[in-house]
């Protein structure tokens, strides 16, 4: 929403941003840096909704023509019908906040969903998921997320990248959160396999999270330790690095009950410095990866559909830097903030 702020500010907008209270310090410091003003409301959940909405119908009554942007169901749903007056509304749809199974929350987000003229799904998977809540089939359309400039990578930040290397290739690099959906742990399954045809291959996993201690034991149990790296948690800096010395970002994202990869922007930001990608056919990762163009998809629950897409990509490395090309011109061109704000626009109009 930040980015999204921006390019439209940068379009000759006028932008006001109204959001949750700050959470860390200097964000006082950041939101005055901004070019727009921004509104932070706290208190309590239900208090800080309520307020939140309130503080947008003021907004309203001071223009005759708006665009409300709400960044989910939940942000639209305080706000009445009557309340919102001449304004043109937006809902922003990611993909979890819209359960599979509809019945828990149906009546909430259908008459929530109501109220808006359009829902900007980020896939084409979102929008499927989110059909069954909306009013109007026809009010779904798709709006790709944007990608940010990578952060230039230090010499500090390239150093301890090579190092982590050390004399290994080719690498396979996830960056995220270490959970099931993301699927480090089917890699490190495949590595004993992969290490017969790319006997110095190294995975490298920058990350944290709730998996963590059991996949440094498994990579034990099947005698891969010395061939993947744990990261832990890098700068922006370092993630660049990484980024620019992979040969092969791999994320092949599963279903794990209702978590799922909405879109994966992370396939995006790989592809900005042209690494091509390996993803899950489950989800909006199909948006995020061309399959065959600037990366594959594969299943991301079968162990063999993982392995036979990873050994096909390393193995034509001619195609591969294709792909890297590829997906890094896509990303700089049609992914642009600036692009994606032209594009709501349009449909705003």
């Amino acid at each position: 929403m930040h980015e999204l702020a921006l390019a439209l500010h940068e379009l000759g907008n006028k932008v006001q941003v109204i959001c949750d209270a700050p959470t860390v310090d200097g964000q006082a410091d950041f939101d005055n840096s901004l070019p727009f003003p921004v509104e932070r409301l706290s208190g309590p959940k239900f208090l800080r909704r309520r307020r939140k909405a309130k503080s947008v119908v003021l907004q309203l009554k001071k223009t005759t023509q708006a665009i409300l942007i709400c960044d989910s169901w939940k942000s639209l749903e305080l706000l009445q019908p009557k309340k919102l007056g001449h304004a043109y509304c937006i809902c922003i749809a990611h993909g979890m906040e819209f359960p599979e199974q509809v019945k828990q929350k149906h009546k909430r987000i259908f008459k929530t969903l109501s109220r808006a003229d359009i829902i900007l799904a980020n896939s084409q998977f979102t929008a499927q998921r989110v059909k069954p809540y909306a009013p109007i089939l026809e009010k779904v359309q798709i709006l790709h997320p944007g990608v940010t400039p990578p952060t230039q990578a230090s010499e500090a930040d390239r150093t301890t990248v090579q190092n982590w290397l050390g004399k290994h290739s080719p690498a396979l690099l996830t960056v995220g959160r270490i959970e099931a959906r993301k699927g480090q742990d089917k890699i490190i399954e495949i590595l004993p396999k992969l290490l017969k045809d790319h006997p110095q291959l190294v995975y490298l996993i920058a990350g944290t999270g709730p998996l963590l201690d059991g996949l440094v034991a498994r990579a034990e149990e099947l005698g891969v330790s010395s061939h993947i790296k744990f990261c832990g948690r890098v700068s922006d800096g370092e993630r660049s690095a990484l980024l620019q010395k992979a040969d092969l970002f791999v994320m092949p994202c599963r279903a794990v009950g209702d978590s799922v990869e909405g879109f994966g922007i992370v396939y995006i930001e790989a592809a900005m410095l042209g690494l091509p990608s390996l993803a899950g056919r489950t989800g909006g990762a199909g948006d995020a990866v061309i399959d065959g163009q600037t990366g594959l998809l594969c299943d991301g629950d079968s162990e063999d559909d993982i392995y036979h897409a990873v050994n096909k990509m390393l193995s034509d490395t001619q195609k591969l830097k294709e792909m890297g090309q590829n997906a890094q011109h896509r990303a700089q061109t049609e992914l642009q903030w600036q692009h994606i704000a032209e594009k709501l626009l349009y449909y705003a109009n």
